[in-house]
Protein backbone atom coordinates (compact mmCIF):
# COMPACT_ATOMS: atom_id res chain seq x y z
CA UNK A 1 0.00 0.00 0.00
CA UNK A 2 1.31 3.64 -0.83
CA UNK A 3 2.99 5.42 2.40
CA UNK A 4 1.25 8.87 2.20
CA UNK A 5 4.67 11.08 1.14
CA UNK A 6 3.48 14.49 1.47
CA UNK A 7 6.26 16.78 -0.14
CA UNK A 8 5.65 19.70 1.88
CA UNK A 9 4.16 18.38 5.04
CA UNK A 10 6.66 18.02 7.08
CA UNK A 11 4.75 17.62 9.88
CA UNK A 12 2.76 14.91 8.67
CA UNK A 13 3.71 11.76 10.55
CA UNK A 14 5.26 8.50 8.75
CA UNK A 15 5.63 5.21 9.32
CA UNK A 16 9.63 5.42 10.08
CA UNK A 17 10.76 1.74 10.03
CA UNK A 18 8.68 1.22 6.34
CA UNK A 19 10.38 4.30 4.66
CA UNK A 20 13.60 3.87 5.93
CA UNK A 21 13.80 0.41 4.57
CA UNK A 22 11.93 1.51 1.24
CA UNK A 23 14.81 3.86 0.44
CA UNK A 24 17.66 1.89 1.52
CA UNK A 25 16.05 -0.21 -1.29
CA UNK A 26 15.70 2.21 -3.49
CA UNK A 27 19.12 3.61 -3.14
CA UNK A 28 20.54 -0.14 -4.16
CA UNK A 29 18.08 -0.41 -6.86
CA UNK A 30 19.18 2.48 -8.21
CA UNK A 31 22.52 2.32 -7.58
CA UNK A 32 22.73 -0.46 -9.68
CA UNK A 33 21.69 1.23 -12.66
CA UNK A 34 23.24 4.86 -12.42
CA UNK A 35 26.04 4.19 -9.98
CA UNK A 36 26.95 4.73 -6.37
CA UNK A 37 28.18 7.83 -6.73
CA UNK A 38 24.30 9.68 -7.48
CA UNK A 39 22.96 6.95 -5.34
CA UNK A 40 24.81 6.50 -2.39
CA UNK A 41 23.10 3.87 0.23
CA UNK A 42 25.92 4.45 2.41
CA UNK A 43 25.75 8.18 2.56
CA UNK A 44 22.04 7.81 3.60
CA UNK A 45 22.70 5.83 6.36
CA UNK A 46 24.92 8.00 7.88
CA UNK A 47 22.76 11.06 7.66
CA UNK A 48 19.75 8.72 9.33
CA UNK A 49 22.56 7.66 11.97
CA UNK A 50 23.54 10.88 12.77
CA UNK A 51 19.91 12.38 12.87
CA UNK A 52 19.17 9.44 15.81
CA UNK A 53 22.14 10.56 17.55
CA UNK A 54 21.13 13.79 17.62
CA UNK A 55 17.80 13.44 17.99
CA UNK A 56 16.32 15.55 14.96
CA UNK A 57 12.59 14.79 14.47
CA UNK A 58 12.27 11.92 11.94
CA UNK A 59 9.40 12.67 10.44
CA UNK A 60 11.18 15.98 9.01
CA UNK A 61 14.26 14.85 8.27
CA UNK A 62 12.69 11.71 6.46
CA UNK A 63 10.45 13.52 4.25
CA UNK A 64 13.54 16.10 3.40
CA UNK A 65 15.38 12.33 2.34
CA UNK A 66 12.15 11.95 -0.17
CA UNK A 67 12.16 15.18 -1.34
CA UNK A 68 16.27 15.10 -2.39
CA UNK A 69 15.80 11.49 -3.78
CA UNK A 70 12.78 12.22 -5.85
CA UNK A 71 14.60 15.45 -7.43
CA UNK A 72 17.99 13.04 -8.10
CA UNK A 73 15.69 10.68 -9.32
CA UNK A 74 14.10 12.75 -11.75
CA UNK A 75 17.40 14.50 -12.89
CA UNK A 76 18.51 11.14 -13.97
CA UNK A 77 15.41 9.67 -15.57
CA UNK A 78 15.01 13.12 -17.73
CA UNK A 79 18.25 12.70 -18.93
CA UNK A 80 16.81 9.37 -20.31
CA UNK A 81 13.56 10.85 -21.56
CA UNK A 82 11.67 8.84 -19.17
CA UNK A 83 8.33 10.29 -17.45
CA UNK A 84 9.06 10.93 -13.83
CA UNK A 85 6.90 8.58 -10.76
CA UNK A 86 6.17 9.42 -7.51
CA UNK A 87 8.43 7.78 -4.83
CA UNK A 88 5.75 5.64 -3.52
CA UNK A 89 4.92 4.45 -6.94
CA UNK A 90 8.59 3.58 -7.72
CA UNK A 91 9.01 1.97 -4.20
CA UNK A 92 5.90 -0.54 -4.39
CA UNK A 93 6.39 -1.06 -7.88
CA UNK A 94 10.43 -2.03 -6.75
CA UNK A 95 9.30 -4.30 -3.82
CA UNK A 96 6.00 -5.32 -5.23
CA UNK A 97 8.16 -7.26 -8.26
CA UNK A 98 10.95 -8.55 -6.27
CA UNK A 99 8.26 -10.19 -3.85
CA UNK A 100 6.49 -11.81 -6.93
CA UNK A 101 9.83 -13.66 -7.69
CA UNK A 102 10.70 -14.69 -4.09
CA UNK A 103 6.96 -15.58 -3.47
CA UNK A 104 7.37 -18.80 -5.90
CA UNK A 105 9.60 -20.66 -2.94
CA UNK A 106 8.07 -22.63 -0.33
CA UNK A 107 7.35 -20.26 3.00
CA UNK A 108 8.74 -21.00 6.59
CA UNK A 109 6.93 -19.40 9.11
CA UNK A 110 8.98 -18.87 12.19
CA UNK A 111 8.18 -15.69 13.42
CA UNK A 112 5.33 -13.14 12.36
CA UNK A 113 7.61 -10.42 12.70
CA UNK A 114 9.97 -12.34 10.76
CA UNK A 115 10.39 -10.28 7.17
CA UNK A 116 9.18 -12.09 4.33
CA UNK A 117 12.27 -12.53 2.34
CA UNK A 118 13.47 -14.28 4.94
CA UNK A 119 10.93 -16.88 5.56
CA UNK A 120 10.94 -17.55 1.68
CA UNK A 121 14.44 -17.49 1.59
CA UNK A 122 14.76 -20.41 4.33
CA UNK A 123 12.47 -22.33 2.68
CA UNK A 124 14.53 -22.16 -0.61
CA UNK A 125 17.61 -23.13 0.95
CA UNK A 126 15.51 -25.87 2.90
CA UNK A 127 13.98 -27.11 0.04
CA UNK A 128 17.39 -27.57 -2.62
CA UNK A 129 19.53 -29.10 0.17
CA UNK A 130 16.98 -32.15 1.21
CA UNK A 131 15.45 -32.74 -2.26
CA UNK A 132 18.54 -31.62 -4.08
CA UNK A 133 21.89 -31.33 -2.08
CA UNK A 134 22.43 -35.45 -1.37
CA UNK A 135 22.51 -35.87 -4.70
CA UNK A 136 24.68 -33.42 -5.80
CA UNK A 137 27.15 -34.22 -2.68
CA UNK A 138 27.53 -38.16 -3.62
CA UNK A 139 29.05 -36.94 -7.03
CA UNK A 140 31.04 -34.44 -5.91
CA UNK A 141 32.71 -36.53 -2.93
CA UNK A 142 33.38 -38.85 -6.38
CA UNK A 143 35.69 -35.76 -7.54
CA UNK A 144 37.50 -35.33 -4.38
CA UNK A 145 35.84 -32.58 -3.11
CA UNK A 146 35.21 -33.76 0.27
CA UNK A 147 37.05 -30.75 2.39
CA UNK A 148 34.69 -28.24 0.68
CA UNK A 149 31.27 -30.66 1.36
CA UNK A 150 32.27 -30.54 5.07
CA UNK A 151 32.50 -27.06 5.17
CA UNK A 152 29.19 -26.59 3.55
CA UNK A 153 27.59 -29.64 5.40
CA UNK A 154 28.70 -27.15 8.54
CA UNK A 155 27.00 -23.50 7.20
CA UNK A 156 23.80 -26.08 6.06
CA UNK A 157 23.83 -27.35 9.20
CA UNK A 158 23.61 -23.59 11.17
CA UNK A 159 21.08 -22.40 8.72
CA UNK A 160 18.81 -25.08 7.76
CA UNK A 161 19.13 -28.60 9.83
CA UNK A 162 16.69 -28.05 13.37
CA UNK A 163 19.29 -28.56 15.74
CA UNK A 164 16.33 -28.58 18.37
CA UNK A 165 12.60 -28.75 17.93
CA UNK A 166 11.43 -27.00 14.46
CA UNK A 167 14.39 -24.64 13.71
CA UNK A 168 17.74 -24.34 12.84
CA UNK A 169 20.50 -22.54 14.71
CA UNK A 170 20.10 -19.60 12.46
CA UNK A 171 16.29 -18.67 12.73
CA UNK A 172 16.93 -19.32 16.63
CA UNK A 173 19.67 -16.48 16.67
CA UNK A 174 17.04 -14.49 14.26
CA UNK A 175 14.08 -14.81 16.67
CA UNK A 176 16.16 -14.51 19.73
CA UNK A 177 16.71 -10.86 18.74
CA UNK A 178 12.99 -10.53 16.99
CA UNK A 179 11.98 -11.42 20.54
CA UNK A 180 13.41 -7.83 21.69
CA UNK A 181 11.37 -5.97 19.66
CA UNK A 182 13.97 -3.57 18.36
CA UNK A 183 12.97 -2.25 15.02
CA UNK A 184 16.90 -1.63 14.83
CA UNK A 185 18.34 -4.65 15.45
CA UNK A 186 15.24 -6.72 13.80
CA UNK A 187 16.43 -5.00 10.72
CA UNK A 188 19.94 -5.77 11.13
CA UNK A 189 18.96 -9.31 12.00
CA UNK A 190 16.93 -10.16 8.50
CA UNK A 191 19.63 -8.69 6.81
CA UNK A 192 22.68 -10.79 8.26
CA UNK A 193 20.26 -13.75 8.09
CA UNK A 194 19.99 -13.39 4.37
CA UNK A 195 23.39 -12.21 3.85
CA UNK A 196 24.04 -15.69 5.99
CA UNK A 197 21.63 -17.47 3.50
CA UNK A 198 23.74 -15.78 0.35
CA UNK A 199 27.06 -16.77 0.99
CA UNK A 200 26.07 -20.51 1.90
CA UNK A 201 23.64 -20.48 -1.81
CA UNK A 202 27.38 -19.14 -3.56
CA UNK A 203 29.43 -21.00 -1.81
CA UNK A 204 27.60 -24.07 -2.87
CA UNK A 205 26.97 -22.89 -6.46
CA UNK A 206 30.81 -22.07 -7.32
CA UNK A 207 31.06 -25.70 -5.86
CA UNK A 208 29.20 -26.88 -8.26
CA UNK A 209 30.66 -25.67 -10.57
CA UNK A 210 34.25 -25.89 -9.99
CA UNK A 211 33.13 -29.72 -10.22
CA UNK A 212 31.42 -29.23 -13.89
CA UNK A 213 34.91 -27.34 -14.46
CA UNK A 214 36.74 -30.26 -13.30
CA UNK A 215 38.85 -31.25 -16.45
CA UNK A 216 37.70 -34.47 -17.51
CA UNK A 217 36.52 -35.97 -14.25
CA UNK A 218 32.93 -36.59 -15.32
CA UNK A 219 33.42 -37.16 -19.31
CA UNK A 220 31.68 -40.59 -19.13
CA UNK A 221 29.30 -40.05 -16.86
CA UNK A 222 26.97 -37.96 -18.69
CA UNK A 223 24.18 -38.61 -15.91
CA UNK A 224 25.69 -37.00 -13.64
CA UNK A 225 26.84 -34.04 -16.23
CA UNK A 226 23.34 -33.71 -16.00
CA UNK A 227 22.62 -33.60 -12.13
CA UNK A 228 24.91 -31.01 -11.59
CA UNK A 229 24.29 -28.66 -14.60
CA UNK A 230 20.49 -29.13 -13.45
CA UNK A 231 21.23 -28.21 -10.34
CA UNK A 232 23.43 -24.99 -10.68
CA UNK A 233 20.95 -23.62 -12.96
CA UNK A 234 18.18 -24.42 -9.86
CA UNK A 235 20.66 -22.56 -7.77
CA UNK A 236 21.24 -19.79 -10.20
CA UNK A 237 17.75 -18.50 -10.14
CA UNK A 238 17.14 -18.64 -6.65
CA UNK A 239 20.40 -16.87 -5.65
CA UNK A 240 19.02 -14.48 -8.93
CA UNK A 241 14.96 -14.28 -7.37
CA UNK A 242 16.87 -13.43 -4.44
CA UNK A 243 18.97 -10.86 -5.50
CA UNK A 244 22.10 -12.77 -3.87
CA UNK A 245 24.19 -12.90 -6.31
CA UNK A 246 26.96 -9.93 -5.23
CA UNK A 247 27.25 -11.57 -1.96
CA UNK A 248 30.35 -13.57 -1.86
CA UNK A 249 32.04 -16.21 1.34
CA UNK A 250 34.84 -18.10 1.89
Amino acid sequence: MPLPFGKSKSEKNVDVDSVVKKLKRLYSQYAQIYGTRLFNLKGFEDRYRDALLQRVNLNAFLHAEITAFEELKKRVEKKEGKPARTYSQIADRIIQKNLDRIRGYRKIDFHPEAEEETKHLLGAATDFYYDIWGKVKSILKSLGYTDAINKLENDYSYFVIPIRGSYSRAVEDYQFVLSKKNPKDNEKASVNFIKYGGILLNNCLKLITDGLNAPGNLREYPESVRDLTRSREILLKIIEDFRLSDIRGY
